[in-house]
C-alpha cells in the first residue's frame, strides 16, 4: 500500500509540475498585471483619445488574440485583461487577428475614452474574434461593465513580440483573405466616446 501511495504521488507531483510547465509555456509571450486594474482616473493626454480593448468572456479564454492599430502589431490580448491605447484623434483602423480577422474602422474624437469588446465566437470548427463597439445602453457595455472590477491589464513579453514577428507572414495572409472576405467589419464613432471612465457612476 505505501509503494502505491507514493507511486500516486509520483504521479500526482509529476501531473502538477508539467501543467504547471504548461502554464509557463502559455504566458512567455505575455504578462498579466494582477495590481493593474482599470484606472477610473485615467483620462487622455491632452489632444489625444484613449481606447480600452477589453475581452470578457471566458469562452476561448486560451486563444492568443493579436491587435494591430494602423498595420503596428499592439500587443496580444487573452481572457478577462485589457489593453489601453492612447493615439491622436481622427480615422484608424484596429484589427483583431486569430483563426480568422475582425476590423474596426475608427474615427476618434480628441479628449475622448471609447470602449471596444474584442469577442469571441464558435466558427465551425474553431473559435473567431470580432470587435464590438460598447455603447450606452449596448448588450458590449452591458457585459463590459459587469466584469470590469476584474479586469487586468496585459503586456506581451518580448519572447511574445519575437513571436509575433516570426509569424508575421503568415498572421497578415489571414488578415488579407478575411478583408477580402468582407467579414467582421465594425464601427467606432466620434459619438462613441466618453469624457470620463463609463464605469464611473
Amino acid at each position: 500500500m505505501r509503494k502505491r501511495g507514493f507511486r500516486g504521488t509520483v504521479l500526482f507531483v509529476w501531473a502538477a509540475g508539467m501543467l504547471l510547465a504548461a502554464s509557463a509555456a502559455a504566458s512567455e509571450k505575455f504578462t498579466v498585471l494582477q495590481d493593474k486594474p482599470m484606472d477610473g482616473a485615467r483620462r487622455p493626454a491632452a489632444g489625444k483619445a484613449l481606447v480600452y480593448f477589453v475581452r470578457t468572456q471566458l469562452m476561448g479564454g486560451a486563444v492568443k488574440v493579436k491587435l494591430y492599430a494602423d498595420g503596428r502589431f499592439l500587443g496580444i490580448i487573452m481572457s478577462r485583461n485589457y489593453v489601453a491605447y492612447e493615439c491622436d484623434p481622427g480615422k484608424h483602423e484596429f484589427i483583431a487577428a486569430a483563426e480568422n480577422a475582425g476590423f474596426l474602422r475608427a474615427d476618434l474624437k480628441p479628449d475622448a475614452i471609447y470602449v471596444v469588446q474584442v469577442a469571441i465566437h464558435m466558427g465551425a470548427f474553431k473559435a473567431r474574434t470580432h470587435f464590438e463597439t460598447a455603447r450606452t445602453g449596448s448588450e458590449a457595455m452591458d457585459e463590459f461593465l459587469k466584469v470590469q472590477p476584474s479586469l487586468r491589464a496585459i503586456e506581451t513579453t518580448e519572447e511574445g513580440r519575437a513571436w509575433a514577428a516570426e509569424k508575421d507572414e503568415e498572421f497578415q495572409r489571414t488578415i488579407a483573405r478575411f478583408r477580402e472576405k468582407g467579414e467582421e467589419f465594425e464601427d467606432l464613432k466620434l459619438e462613441d466616446g466618453f469624457a470620463a471612465p463609463p464605469w464611473l457612476k
